[in-house]
């Protein structure tokens, strides 16, 4: 009876699942029909659509050794700019190797001792601030360019001005021996360029930053000025050497514009005529400058001439100047002694007369003090300066100076 009961149970499930199959098929056909008939009716006539071969870029592939190569064509290129940049970085620098750059600083403070005015009484300074710039040129010749700092007088403003001082070149010219008349040698100056005499005679005493010489203190000539020139050297067998140096310049002065046609002719010889030993060195020179000169009149409007002797040392300087010119004449007398390492003491002399023609007129100044070295780029001093007109009225000053060369 189970057996009976079983085959009964599956052939109903058996009718019962192809009833349910074939209603299922029904509706889904149903549905279809109805889907079509929608699309039929309500959707748009698509347009056909054609797909574009697609071209896929081929890469080539690259071998480790070709990479390698390119790396290295890379790196031999990067090479060679560098080496270049730096062939020329080194053109330059080799170019510009040998100008010098340099300064010089005059720093003083100074107070009136007596008879000074109430605007001069106690006061610091700069009395000179030098610029220099120093290159030389190819073939022996060499170039110069100086800037003066300083105050100008009669200006507006008081502040500290700068102006050229030196702006020349110097070319050395080789004359064939067969047209020298004396064996020497020859240097062409151009530019705006020192005078025959005040260089030469502020390093004879080497206290240029406490006071000036005596022509240029005086301003019987200006130290440097527009124009041409030539130094050198003259050697002749049996005699020491003799340094020269002529001028034909403006006359104006490196301060003032030419405003006509005259000109100073001047010349400077000197030599250093005998060696003491540790005395020191027998030096002398002399100078002749004839102020504006013409060529209808040779002889200028003034003249001047000096001599100087001096016996120069490792430890003292001793010298004597003598001045005379058209109404003017003068002298300046001075010394330094180092009487402990580094430490000098120095004393000197002016008596000057503007004008011959004119008495009681005589400039007396006096100038001493003691120095110290402090380094080879240093130096310091504590001096009074007194000054006389005449019978006028003495005044004296008390200084601290220094230099510096930078």
């Amino acid at each position: 009876m189970f057996k009976k009961l079983f085959v009964g149970s599956l052939v109903l499930t058996m009718v019962f699942v192809v009833v349910a199959g074939a209603q299922e098929k029904g509706k889904v056909s149903v549905k279809t029909k109805a889907a079509k008939k929608a699309v039929l009716i309500k959707a748009p006539i698509a347009k056909p659509v054609v797909n574009k071969p697609q071209v896929k870029a081929i890469k080539p592939e690259i071998s480790s050794k070709e990479q390698e190569d390119t790396i290295g064509d890379l790196k031999e290129d990067t090479n060679k700019a560098i080496a270049d940049l730096k062939a020329q970085i080194d053109s330059v620098k080799a170019d510009n190797s040998d100008v010098k750059v340099g300064s010089t600083i005059f720093f003083r403070w100074q107070k009136w001792l007596q008879n000074g005015t109430a605007s001069n009484v106690n006061n610091f300074d700069i009395d000179r601030a030098y610029l220099d710039f120093k290159k030389k040129l190819s073939g022996g010749a060499s170039a110069r360019v100086t800037l003066d700092v300083a105050r100008i007088t009669g200006a507006a403003r008081q502040n500290l001005f700068d102006y050229l001082k030196y702006a020349y070149i110097e070319v050395p010219l080789n004359i064939p021996s067969e047209i020298k008349l004396i064996p020497l040698t020859v240097t062409a100056k151009i530019g705006l360029q020192h005078t025959v005499w005040i260089d030469w005679a502020d390093k004879i005493m080497d206290l240029r930053y406490i006071a000036k010489s005596l022509v240029d203190n005086e301003g019987v000539m200006s130290s440097s000025d527009f124009g041409v020139g030539a130094l050198g050297t003259v050697s002749i067998a049996g005699l020491p050497d003799i340094e020269y140096q002529g001028t034909f310049l403006n006359g104006s002065g490196y301060a003032t514009n030419e405003t006509d046609s005259k000109k100073d002719l001047g010349l400077r010889i000197n030599s250093t005529v005998a060696d003491l030993g540790n005395y020191g060195k027998v030096i002398i020179g002399a100078f002749g400058n004839i102020k504006g000169a013409t060529s209808s009149d040779f002889g200028g409007t003034t003249k001047q001439v000096g001599i100087l002797t001096a016996l120069k040392g490792d430890n003292g300087t001793a010298y004597a100047e003598y001045l005379r010119g058209t109404r003017i004449t003068g002298y300046s007398i001075g010394g330094k002694y180092m009487f402990l390492p580094g430490v000098w003491a120095f004393a000197r002399a002016d008596n000057y007369d503007p004008s011959t023609l004119s008495s009681n007129n005589e400039i007396s100044r006096n100038f001493y003090g003691l120095t110290y070295d402090w380094s080879k780029d240093v130096k310091v001093a504590a001096d009074v300066q007194t000054s006389q007109t005449g019978s006028g009225v003495q005044t004296s000053i008390f200084y601290l100076h220094m230099l510096t060369v930078l």
